[in-house]
């Protein structure tokens, strides 16, 4: 069974205001991001972290998500993102087999390339699985749950170890398998403002 990891605990503070409720097509950024993964063929939970403005995120995502989503809440998310990795490992079903961590802007990133990445994460069954545009790393990473021990090496005790998940992917360079797309999806996220007017669905200027 692998699982979904969605790290949506952030403030969004590059973009000025909480990015996982900005408006997209007829959802949410993160609502978005949590029913491409749905439509997908993942076949275990998706487990979504929050932090920051947490209630006002259940509350506005109550209606939107699949009862399958677990929400789960990360305290001390303004340590980083690696303290969200940690939260979203918490209590995972004892048959995991394999994790997908996925950010949470990355409302671009659809189940049809969820679909490619999991059908040669389930085929080859490598260590670890990274989509790539041009030869650039992109997102979702896709792990062997044999890899948590690691994570949790990582921390060492510390919640935000520097290099985060980074170093994991350094420390198995050797072992990564790419699978290449044609679409730029796999790189853009929503950080700026810029990127969120220039891919918000009914602009034309994607690129």
């Amino acid at each position: 069974m692998i699982s979904a990891v969605v790290l949506a605990a952030g403030e969004g503070s590059r973009m000025g205001r909480l990015k996982q409720l900005l408006p997209w097509g007829d959802k949410t950024v993160l609502g978005t991001v949590v029913s491409n993964l749905h439509q997908s063929t993942l076949d275990g939970e998706i487990r979504v972290v929050i932090g920051c403005q947490a209630e006002r995120i259940r509350s506005e995502l109550a209606d939107e998500l699949p009862e399958r989503v677990k929400m789960l809440e990360n305290n001390e998310y303004q340590r980083g993102m690696f303290s969200s990795v940690l939260a979203g490992l918490k209590n995972l079903p004892a048959e995991t087999s394999g994790l997908l961590f996925m950010l949470a802007d990355q409302p671009l990133v659809t189940a049809d390339i969820y679909n490619k990445l999991l059908q040669k994460f389930r085929k080859e069954q490598p260590l670890l699985l990274v989509p790539s545009y041009q030869n650039r790393r992109g997102h979702p990473l896709l792990i062997q749950s044999s890899l948590i021990p690691e994570i949790y090496a990582l921390a060492q005790g510390k919640s935000e170890p520097e290099g985060g998940l980074r170093t994991l992917l350094e420390n198995y360079s050797q072992e990564i398998e790419y699978l290449e797309f044609d679409r730029k999806s796999v790189l853009i996220d929503l950080d700026y403002q810029e990127d969120y007017q220039k891919y918000v669905p009914g602009q034309t200027n994607h690129d």
